[in-house]
Formats: C-alpha cells, sequence, structure tokens
C-alpha cells in the first residue's frame, strides 16, 4: 500500500511502495505509497529498472548502544527528545516468506486476554506480531487478509494492504488500502496486478473479523467500499495519445481510526482525487458515527462531515473531499493519534521540504491540531534518508519509512491516546524486500 508524492509523502517511483518487487510477475510487492512534503513534488516513473548496487548497510542491532537523545523544540508546542532506537522486527530471521514485510505504518489493539496485537503487514498476504507485551511480541505466520486481486477496476477487490485496525467488544474493524493495477490496458502492463504495474487507481475499503483479529472478511462489491475516488478508472494516456500512463488517483493509506469526544470515529486520508489533476492532492478527514457501516463514512467538504464518498460506479459526479490546512501540512499524512499531554491531535507523516539552493530537508514530520481541521505548520522530528530521488541520492536503500506512534502506557484497546511520551515505529528499508521494524523512545516536554 502506499500513497504517490506530495509537498508530503513517502512512496519510490511512481508511487509505489519502497519495497515494491518490481518485476513483471504477479506476486505482491512490498511496499505502498509514499508522499513528499515538497510543495510541488512531481513522480517519478520505474520502467522495471536493475536494482542499483547499494553500499553494505549495517543491520541494527539487537541491543543497539545508547545514543545521546536527539531533541527538537517546536515553537508554540515545546520539545520533543528521541531515544535511542530499539529492533522490533528483524526480516531476515521473522518473515514468514519472501513477501512478509512491514509495508504499513503500524497500528496496535488489545485483545480479551491481553495479549497485544500489532499490525505490520504487507499484501498480499496480511500478517500482525503478537505478544503479551510491546517487549515480547512475534511474527504470528497466520493470514488475516489475502487480497483478492481481481481484474476489475469496479470490484475494490484488487490489492489490499490492512492498514488500520479499531477493535470494538467482539468485532475488530479492519481499514484497507486498495490498489487496482490495470492488468488489461495495452499502455499499462497486460498481465500483471502487481504495483510493478504504473497504471494505478486506488480506494479505501472495509473488512471485520469477528475472532479478534485472526481473520477478516469483506461485504459484496460496493457494500464495502469506504472511499472511492469520484472518477471511474481511465487507463488513457495523459492527452489522449501515445503510450503513456495516468498518473496514480484515488484516495490512499487509511490512518489510525480515532474515537473523538462526539462520540463519533475520524480517520486521516490521502488523496488525489482526479485523474487530469495530477498537483491537485493533500489531506483530507473523514467521520463516522457506526465503524461497521462503510457507507455512513463521511469526508469534511469545507463546511461539515457530509459528502459521502461512494464508488463512481455506483454513484456519478460526486464531489472530491476537501483537503484541510493545504499550505500547513500539504499532503502529510499516515499515523493519527490524540496526546493527552499536550490536549490536541497529532499528525505524523513522511516529507521532503525543499530548502534554497536545491536542498531537500528529509525525514518524519509532524503536525497538531486541536479540531483535525486546523493543523499547525509540519515540523521535521526525526531527520533521514527517505527513498525519493530528492532524498536518497538514487540510492533508495537504507531509507526508514512508515512512522507512527504508539503509548505502550496506553490503557485504551485500541492504542489511540498517547501521553507525555510515546515510541515511533517506523520500517528500515535495508535492500530489495528486506526491511526491519524499528521503534524510537519519543518524549514530549511543554514549554
Amino acid at each position: 500500500m502506499v500513497t504517490p508524492p506530495d509537498a508530503i509523502g513517502e512512496r519510490d517511483c511512481v508511487g509505489a511502495l519502497p519495497g515494491a518487487r518490481r518485476t513483471g510477475r504477479r506476486s505482491r510487492r512490498g511496499g505502498r505509497l509514499a508522499f513528499v512534503l515538497v510543495a510541488s513534488l512531481t513522480m517519478v516513473a520505474c520502467d522495471t529498472p536493475s536494482e542499483p548496487t547499494p553500499p553494505p548497510i549495517e543491520e541494527p542491532p539487537v541491543n543497539p548502544p545508547v545514543e545521546p537523545p536527539d531533541t527538537t523544540v517546536i515553537p508554540g508546542v515545546g520539545e520533543l527528545t528521541l531515544g535511542a532506537p530499539e529492533l522490533v522486527m528483524r526480516y531476515a530471521t521473522d518473515a514468514c516468506e519472501a513477501e512478509d514485510l512491514p509495508d504499513v505504518q503500524v497500528n496496535a489493539f488489545r485483545r480479551d486476554d491481553g495479549t497485544i496485537v500489532l499490525l505490520a503487514g504487507n499484501a498480499p498476504r496480511n500478517r500482525v506480531m503478537t505478544g503479551s507485551s510491546f517487549t515480547s511480541l512475534v511474527r504470528d505466520c497466520s493470514v488475516l487478509l489475502e487480497s483478492e486481486d481481481d481484474p476489475h477496476a469496479e470490484s475494490f477487490r484488487n490489492q489490499e494492504w490492512v492498514v488500520s485496525v479499531y477493535r470494538e467488544g467482539g468485532v475488530v474493524h479492519g481499514f484497507v488500502h486498495n490498489e487496482y493495477h490495470d492488468p488489461m490496458a495495452g499502455n499499462c502492463r497486460p498481465g500483471d496486478t502487481s504495483p510493478a504495474n504504473p497504471c494505478w487507481y486506488n480506494a479505501i475499503t472495509y473488512a471485520r473479523s469477528t475472532d479478534e483479529g485472526r481473520t477478516f472478511t469483506r461485504d459484496p462489491s460496493p457494500l464495502h467500499v469506504v472511499a472511492a475516488p469520484p472518477e471511474r478508472w481511465d487507463p488513457s494516456p495523459p492527452g489522449g495519445e501515445g503510450r503513456g500512463v495516468p498518473h496514480p488517483y484515488g484516495y490512499f493509506t487509511p490512518s489510525n481510526i480515532v474515537k473523538g469526544a462526539d462520540g463519533a470515529y475520524y480517520m486521516v486520508i490521502f488523496a488525489i482525487p482526479r485523474r487530469d489533476r495530477e498537483t491537485e492532492r493533500g489531506t483530507c478527514v473523514l467521520r463516522n458515527e457506526d465503524l461497521s457501516n462503510p457507507a455512513g463514512w463521511r469526508a469534511w467538504d469545507g463546511a461539515s462531515y457530509s459528502l459521502r464518498l461512494a464508488s463512481p460506479y455506483e454513484v456519478e459526479g460526486t464531489p472530491a473531499c476537501t483537503f484541510v490546512s493545504r499550505p500547513q501540512i500539504q499532503g502529510l499524512h499516515g499515523s493519527l493519534v490524540y496526546s493527552r499531554y499536550l490536549e490536541r491531535y497529532v499528525l505524523l507523516g513522511t516529507g521532503a521540504r525543499a530548502l534554497p539552493g536545491g536542498v531537500f530537508e528529509c525525514g518524519f514530520y509532524i503536525s497538531f491540531s486541536h479540531d483535525l481541521i486546523h493543523w499547525t505548520p509540519q515540523h521535521l522530528v526525526r531527520e533521514g534518508k527517505l527513498p525519493y530521488p530528492q532524498c536518497s541520492g538514487g540510492n533508495p536503500f537504507g531509507s526508514d519509512i512508515y512512522p507512527s506512534l504508539v503509548d505502550h502506557d496506553d490503557t485504551t484497546v485500541n492504542f489511540e491516546v498517547i501521553g507525555d511520551r510515546a515510541f515511533l515505529y517506523y520500517v528500515r528499508w535495508n535492500r530489495g524486500l528486506d526491511r526491519d521494524l524499528l521503534r524510537q523512545e519519543l518524549t514530549f516536554r511543554l514549554r
């Protein structure tokens, strides 16, 4: 799963996930979409390039040496201090199969018996980690959802990443980043439904589990659709001529679900709604009062939460969602939590900010809001390599992607709240499909 580059984001080449297997075969990739923080980032198309030969990358030790804390001052908020990195999952020893790698921002919930379930999987076979505590997490090789890989765009049951989960009683609600890669159009990659196919149409769908997140099922199409782009899939080349492909478009990467003070549920998504408006992209907010009803989600339309993002194969002419705080956050998206300590929402993602002289400030960015609509200007929390050309020097290996926040001491079932400290989880892309999951303690201090 992933999202196309923007002024804040994360994905490599044509918006494909940084670990995607770029072969012409049908197997699932290892990567999701990514967005960039730059005000006008163009997407780079990849035609199955040969992998560059990277310099040796030293894998993090299981118990890395303690490093001096890294402190960042955010005006109007306070200080953020990062501790030393810890290894959570090592691909070389923990993966259940070649394509079993962390390819989403992590999401966690508790089962009835107290077991912690950490969502950190990949399509086509989504998996989790489980443990009695965050220090005892191990990979569970059972598959909670396998991508249906339907060849038709209107099914919205294609390449599926379970990105966000929320447990309510005996039901675990799952929110899926669904990618359609056209295997039929001649200007795409005929016969290839994987992310190696640059023809890309995205939506968010719903799945549910009644066995505490061990397996998920979907409603029949289009009843499972949460948010679909206002336009049907059209593989026509840009301008209608030649053999080019349209840029990726749709709704991408649902964030964690957070329950608001009004009792409703909220998520943040990334949006490139229009096929012919590549630069029209940003962050949207959705609200629902009943998580079991996929059709109950309503997007912010600039005045209220009243816009249903229905399938264009069911309802035509639906407007696109309204971007929130575009000048402040561009397309920042990914991890959403509420901080009781700061008394505001926290949004965390990746980005690359353009600086004078053609230099980019790349890494993890953060923003804060009291109402999910008005956000502070994003601020760099952790500088680092990203898989975008301007942040990688042409070699994406060694990049850190998919940041998220989890407070191990949070008492909520779904870890949707943080206090004055939390753990910053992220994925390190070593090379190829080799990705590890790491975390660092992040401490907030008001000033």
